[in-house]
């Protein structure tokens, strides 16, 4: 229905992360992506920032995820602004783009994969997390100032309101990679175990989020993470409990549950495998 090039108004392509369906109607995040080599030279160039001429590739190269083509401008030139895409049914036939400067891009990044970031908590209010993944681009010019924080789109309304977190003031300087929600306004972060401006970092560590009190908590209760090699890619909600898969490398992967009321992880079955990639619940019918 819509073009990915020029989605936002300003001549960038973008990809969407995640859908979240609320009040009859389709919410995502749109990432910008930079300017394909078609959208460099609309207009002579209109849609290239003054100063970023130089970031047009004049040859291809990359690979894989990381490719690119010849006069193409790799990854956006707006690291400090969040746009959310609003379509009022799955038809998509109408659309509406709201923007804040208050956060960087809203989607968590693994290589090729772009992780939902925007959840609905249980009395209706949106949540948007942006982990500042930009501020791992090489160019300052394409680096994001902005620390890892969460904005509201509050329920009954297709607006931000003036509600802002800083996460990173509560987890020394560190993001996250993955979001899910859990009950009420608890969310579950996967959290990074050092700030990207440092290398290595990797993501180890669980924290939940009370949107509310705007209190990010460690979990506690997990193994250690110098043996946790990996939890799995989606949780089961069951009763205000989360359930996650955990690897270690000493031993079996195990299922935890967590109680985000006090953020503890209480141990559950162990699996005689070598990793849980996910976990659900079957319902007789």
């Amino acid at each position: 229905a819509y073009l990915s090039e020029n989605f936002l108004g300003n001549g960038e392509y973008v990809t969407l992360a995640g859908i979240l369906e609320h009040n009859s109607k389709i919410y995502s995040v749109a990432v910008p992506m930079g300017l394909s080599q078609y959208g460099t030279k609309d207009g002579n160039g209109k849609w290239i920032l003054p100063g970023n001429e130089d970031l047009v590739k004049t040859e291809s190269g990359g690979s894989n995820s990381s490719a690119y083509e010849k006069d193409e401008l790799l990854w956006t030139q707006y690291p400090n602004s969040c746009w959310v895409a609003i379509f009022d049914d799955a038809t998509f036939t109408n659309k509406k783009i709201i923007k804040t400067d208050k956060i960087s891009y809203a989607c968590g990044r693994f290589k090729s994969q772009y992780y939902q970031m925007i959840w609905a908590t249980d009395n209706g209010d949106i949540y948007v997390f942006s982990p500042s993944y930009a501020k791992t681009m090489s160019d300052p010019r394409q680096q994001t100032n902005l620390p890892a924080g969460v904005v509201r789109i509050p329920n009954g309304s297709e607006d931000f309101d003036d509600y802002y977190c800083n996460l990173e003031t509560q987890s020394n300087g560190n993001s996250f990679l993955r979001s899910w929600h859990i009950t009420e306004d608890y969310f579950l972060l996967l959290m990074y175990d050092r700030p990207f401006s440092e290398t290595g970092y990797t993501a180890n560590q669980l924290a939940v989020f009370k949107a509310g009190t705007e209190k990010l908590t460690y979990v506690s209760g997990l193994p250690s993470t110098d043996i946790i090699s990996g939890f799995g890619n989606t949780i089961h909600v069951e009763n205000g409990k989360a359930y996650i898969a955990v690897t270690t490398t000493d031993g079996t992967p195990a299922i935890y549950k967590i109680d985000p009321a006090n953020a503890n992880a209480t141990k559950g079955v162990t699996v005689e495998a070598t990793q849980i990639t996910g976990i659900g619940k079957l319902t007789a019918q």
